[in-house]
């Protein structure tokens, strides 16, 4: 029998099935902000036409400053709550706060810069192992 594939109903507390996970540090090797905090549900994890996989759900986090070297992946974000601002290699800022979407490419170089917490929906569509 055939899977059905359903819509997937996205909401900023999470589902109904599992919420928010907890509170936890942001451990990156680029993190610039000591003892930053983050939490997350992922609502969607699956593969995509071969050979990258797609992740979808709920990134929250507390005040923080993050260096983004090569980022890994290409992500487009809702901010749900909060603001941050996006200063790029040449020093452009770019401040976006709720009701506000955006996308960051691959291989982006930069600052990423909260000073309130921040909630956002997100869709990352990354390389899986074998494209790497």
């Amino acid at each position: 029998m055939r899977e059905i594939v359903r819509v997937i109903r996205l909401h900023p507390e999470g589902s109904a099935e599992s919420g928010m996970g907890p509170w936890q540090i942001v451990d990156h090797d680029n993190v610039i902000s000591p003892n930053a905090k983050d939490r997350a549900v992922e609502m969607v994890n699956r593969e995509l036409i071969e050979p990258s996989r797609v992740r979808v759900g709920i990134w929250e986090a507390q005040p923080y400053k993050e260096k983004l070297v090569n980022y890994q992946c290409n992500e487009f974000m809702h901010v749900i709550e909060g603001s941050c601002t996006i200063i790029e290699e040449d020093g452009r800022k770019e401040r976006f706060s709720k009701g506000d979407s955006f996308f960051m490419p691959l291989g982006f170089n930069g600052i990423w810069e909260q000073e309130e917490t921040m909630k956002k929906y997100y869709m990352i569509v990354e390389p899986t192992k074998a494209s790497s």
